[in-house]
């Protein structure tokens, strides 16, 4: 089964997941960081912290170039999103990974909720990067309560045969869904020039069953890990059910 984790650099995952806070849906005590565009504070959470976080900033609309600063590690993992986004069973969260390298990873997150403690819990889709197979696509739910040093749990994994095993393909457009009438995620990528393929595509998309341990509701955004340090890469038409985010990180 591939796994969305790197073994370029195995830490110990910190036992607490420092999450951002005012504005942004989630409670938390006060942390994160500030967008260099906005100076407002980001919504992020760091699911699987490793030294310095990301730094976020937002050029445009519907824009976010993430950078992990030289104090960064390759096993950092972070969720961003909107403050504004809904907060639903079904939401369509879509973007264009516009650039990366190596090891870059990037998905969304679906159902992103709050937990007492001020951890989170969520369902993601994400571009996998184990062994360099960069054509696979996996499904995971997180609990960041549950055991910090495995905050996550695979349920599925899809291979688009259209897209080249290595390298990684850039631009790369990405929507995924929750679907409660079916109990489903849903996914579908395409590359510059193409249309949107049909949700449900057996050649540009999959879906698996959510588990009962997925929460049922939630907020949608971002996910971004494995950036080398001092480099970044970027996100553009971040939308959630069609609608371009404008308070972005």
């Amino acid at each position: 089964m591939m796994r969305s984790t790197t073994r370029l650099n195995t830490v110990l995952l910190a036992a607490s997941v420092a999450i951002a806070l005012s504005g942004c849906g989630l409670s938390a005590d006060r942390g994160g960081v500030r967008s260099s565009q906005t100076n407002s504070l980001a919504c992020t959470s760091r699911v699987t912290p490793d030294c310095s976080g990301y730094l976020y900033a937002n050029p445009r609309p519907g824009t976010v170039v993430v950078t992990a600063p030289k104090s960064s590690a390759v096993n950092n993992r972070e969720f961003f999103w909107s403050p504004s986004s809904p907060i639903g069973s079904d939401l369509t969260v879509c973007a264009t990974f516009v650039n990366g390298q190596g090891f870059d990873q990037q998905g969304v997150v679906l159902r992103l909720h709050p937990l007492p403690s001020g951890r989170v819990s969520g369902v993601t889709v994400t571009r996998n990067v184990w062994m360099g197979a960069f054509n696979v696509f996996n499904y995971h739910v997180w609990n960041t309560e549950a055991d910090p040093s495995s905050p996550f749990t695979q349920f599925g994994s899809t291979i688009v045969s259209p897209l080249p095993i290595s390298p990684a393909t850039y631009p790369l457009n990405l929507c995924a869904r929750t679907v409660a009438s079916s109990n489903r995620v849903q996914f579908v990528v395409w590359t510059q020039g193409q249309a949107m393929p049909a949700w449900g595509s057996a050649l540009q998309g999959g879906e698996a069953t959510i588990p009962a341990s997925a929460p049922s509701a939630g907020r949608g955004g971002w996910f971004a890990g494995h950036l080398r340090p001092g480099t970044n890469m970027r996100y553009a038409n971040l939308s959630i059910n069609g609608v371009v985010q404008t308070d972005l990180p």
